[in-house]
């Protein structure tokens, strides 16, 4: 989704100018809030996990993207915003040709997608309204589209902005600009757009769906980001605003694309058979753990959990999240094979290591005494989850590294698991929260998991 671009009396007279340019700013502050106001006309249109009556939701995001903008570019840039001069452009198989940098345009080449046109001469958003928008309606919700267009109108932010930056770093930052609008529906109760539940969660999906596949390095033309680097740049804007995505072309975007270091790897996608990975992932677990425990609980020591492999999630004396679990009565950790192997072929081999990671997670609340249900517990053990991935890419515990796409597989696996209709989405919270659980530990490291 991204744009295919292109003395006394001095002292005075300085004086006077400033009023004078304090009266002409009031002036137009206080026409853009009674314009804002005017075409507030457009009835409020709740977005959520379920579909929306499209045209009108589409509708109301664009004039929530106006708005916001109109009041956070001057904040940000200091200079006055500009809206699209071409506007939003729905595109259909029976739109007319049109022209993006001088060249020509049908349908065939927007289909599927939506881009900013900013050419000489150009700019407008372009969308596929009659294919990816009631796709995106009807599988993510009505939030899905407007996520789409929030992440365009970023391009059009950063040409009023002049941002010049790689396409990673620009596609980041459009997420990050559209995580940031997001939180401003929320928290304004006159804005256009309601958002409903689950609406940050589906957020997330969507995201994930546009990825970049794993093995893509960050240095591609095309590169958008890998989920992880998406998500967490959604989630940057969303909790601190766009304020900080504009300083992402100066370095703080962050990118874990890599490309695949050998042939073997690129044809394996850099996973390991589902035995080896068993293996492999439940000792560097053990290992992170016994040099990790003291920082949980000062003086104590990780008593390394016995590995059982069962076909049905037993049933008493025993928690299981994920497909793992932990009994309590002889210091086991369960692996339920059926359900392991299946995420393992599906998502790939941190999928296995996000629902071991859980399991042990729930061992080391057992042995250090620490709460093991509810809320607050689960998004600890996300939090876990987010810590030892950041040491497994730091020193390669166990001999093991990670791969491209590895973070991902764990994000996919937690928000699978946050999304499914038998997740755990109310009794630990939605995908959304949880991977800012696990981001926290995978930045902050185990510290921030308290």
């Amino acid at each position: 989704m991204s744009s295919p671009r292109g003395s006394k009396s001095a002292a005075g007279a300085a004086t006077l100018a400033l009023m004078a340019v304090v009266a002409v700013v009031a002036l137009m502050v206080g026409a853009a809030v009674a314009n804002r106001k005017a075409d507030h006309d457009v009835p409020q249109v709740q977005l959520g996990r379920g579909p929306a009556p499209l045209d009108p939701a589409v509708a109301a995001t664009q004039r929530s993207l106006v708005d916001f903008w109109a009041g956070e570019f001057p904040a940000v840039y200091g200079k006055g915003f500009e809206q699209l001069r071409g506007g939003f452009q729905p595109k259909s198989p029976q739109s007319p040709p049109f022209t993006c940098a001088g060249k020509r345009q049908t349908y065939e080449d927007l289909k599927g997608n939506a881009f900013y046109c900013g050419g000489p001469g150009d700019d407008y958003i372009a969308y596929d309204s009659a294919q990816l928008f009631p796709q995106l309606n009807n599988e993510f919700g009505g939030i899905a589209p407007a996520v789409v267009l929030a992440h365009e109108m970023g391009h059009a932010i950063q040409r009023r902005a002049g941002v010049d930056a790689p396409s990673v770093v620009t596609e980041l930052q459009a997420d990050c600009f559209s995580g940031s609008w997001l939180r401003y529906t929320e928290k304004t109760a006159d804005d256009p757009v309601g958002l409903t539940d689950g609406a940050l969660d589906t957020s997330i999906s969507t995201i994930l769906v546009l990825r970049d596949q794993p093995g893509t390095p960050a240095t591609n033309p095309q590169a958008h980001g890998l989920g992880f680097d998406r998500v967490n740049a959604f989630q940057t804007g969303y909790e601190g605003g766009a304020r900080g995505c504009a300083a992402f072309p100066e370095g703080r975007a962050v990118t874990t694309e890599l490309p695949f270091r050998t042939v073997a790897e690129a044809r394996t996608g850099g996973n390991l058979p589902f035995s080896e990975a068993i293996r492999v992932l439940s000792g560097s677990l053990d290992d992170y753990w016994t040099a990790a425990m003291p920082q949980v609980v000062p003086g104590k020591s990780f008593n390394r959990p016995a590995r059982r492999q069962v076909d049905r999630p037993p049933e008493a004396n025993c928690v299981v999240e994920m497909g793992s679990g932990y009994c309590s009565d002889g210091n086991a950790v369960v692996l339920v094979t059926p359900e392991l192997l299946q995420a393992h072929q599906r998502i790939g081999d941190l999928a296995t290591g996000a629902a071991l990671s859980e399991a042990w997670g729930l061992a080391v609340q057992f042995q250090a005494g620490l709460p093991s249900s509810g809320r607050a517990s689960g998004l600890q053990r996300d939090c876990f989850t987010g810590a030892w991935l950041s040491a497994l890419a730091g020193d390669g515990l166990d001999g093991t590294s990670l791969s491209p796409g590895d973070v991902d597989e764990v994000l996919a696996t937690i928000v699978a698991d946050s999304t499914s209709p038998t997740g755990s989405r109310l009794d630990r919270g939605g995908a959304f929260e949880r991977t800012a659980a696990m981001r926290r530990g995978l930045f902050q490291g185990l510290g921030a998991c308290r």
